[in-house]
């Protein structure tokens, strides 16, 4: 299939695998196996529309390649901060890393959301060593015009005491 949405899961010149946009300079990710540079390519073409999964072999030669179809939903409730942030209320102690591969973005654009957050005062970090532990600041306020003077509180206590009854599973993680 010729497209022009691609990955390519490449070695890594640092070790390990790369999942890079054809042309690139630089890898989207890094990983320690081919596998899971291939579950991640495909992860982030199905959720940009899909595309072709292009497999490298350490010769470089192409080993495999794979039509990758777009994820079934086309829009979301949340948007990726409100995602975010709905991860971390129900997962504390979650990391960028897996609050990434949850909701199919790179740890990058994570950190970014994150950050914001943590501007608006929506977030409250301690750090533990090199681990950042984060917090959801259930009285900050809803930052949109048409929602203004509400807080986060009365939108997120009904799901995390919900979690906390059992429906842990939330995104398949």
């Amino acid at each position: 299939m010729t497209t022009s949405n691609q990955r390519h899961v490449v070695q890594h010149p640092h070790g390990g695998w790369a999942v890079k946009k054809p042309h690139a300079l630089h890898a989207s990710s890094r990983h320690a196996t081919q596998a899971l540079a291939q579950t991640r390519a495909k992860e982030i073409l199905s959720h940009d529309g899909g595309g072709e999964s292009v497999t490298h072999g350490r010769d470089g030669q192409i080993r495999n390649s794979d039509t990758v179809q777009p994820a079934m939903g086309d829009w979301s409730l949340l948007s990726p901060q409100g995602r975010v942030l709905f991860y971390i209320a129900l997962r504390p102690g979650t990391t960028a890393l897996a609050i990434a591969r949850a909701g199919g973005h790179s740890q990058r654009s994570v950190w970014g959301i994150i950050q914001s957050l943590r501007r608006e005062g929506m977030l409250h970090v301690r750090k533990n060593g090199r681990r950042h532990h984060y917090t959801v600041n259930l009285d900050a306020p809803l930052l949109h015009p048409t929602i203004h003077g509400l807080t986060i509180r009365p939108v997120m206590e009904g799901f995390i005491s919900q979690a906390g009854e059992g429906a842990d599973d939330i995104w398949g993680a």
